[in-house]
């Protein structure tokens, strides 16, 4: 049985590993865990992808399901003049994730909701912006 959201994470992984200025460090994790370790053998910017919820959409037949998942694509800086950066990669990523489908296959849908940019946090020097990527689905079992 082929795990269909493990394949699209691994896709999803190798298109931002493209990201300029990101894209050489791209890893699967807890995004606050990250920024709160402040993990000094970090690249001064990176990617996080943090799997989000995961919905049943429907039954499609006796041994399929349609989901809907969500991964928090997540630029991560430490560079002093953040926004101009996180903007550009976020524009990128855009991009490079463009069209119905996002570029990716076994995809039915994909739909980028809000963002949300964030700050370094007091005593933080990581900045983040989160792009939450939903995706659409069928899982055979």
């Amino acid at each position: 049985m082929k795990n269909v959201q493990q394949h699209i994470l691994d896709e999803l992984t190798a298109i931002l590993q493209t990201i300029p200025e990101f894209g050489e460090q791209v890893f699967e994790d807890s995004v606050m865990r990250v920024i709160d370790a402040d993990d000094e053998s970090l690249p001064d910017s990176f990617i996080v992808i943090q799997p989000g919820v995961t919905d049943e959409v429907e039954r499609v037949g006796k041994n399929s399901l349609r989901e809907r998942t969500t991964f928090n694509v997540t630029l991560v800086t430490r560079t002093y003049a953040f926004a101009p950066l996180l903007r550009a990669a976020r524009l990128t990523v855009k991009s490079k994730l463009a069209g119905r489908t996002a570029g990716l296959t076994g995809v039915q849908s994909a739909q980028f909701l809000s963002d949300t940019p964030m700050p370094p946090a007091p005593g933080q020097v990581l900045a983040a912006h989160v792009l939450p990527l939903q995706v659409t689905y069928v899982q055979n079992y």
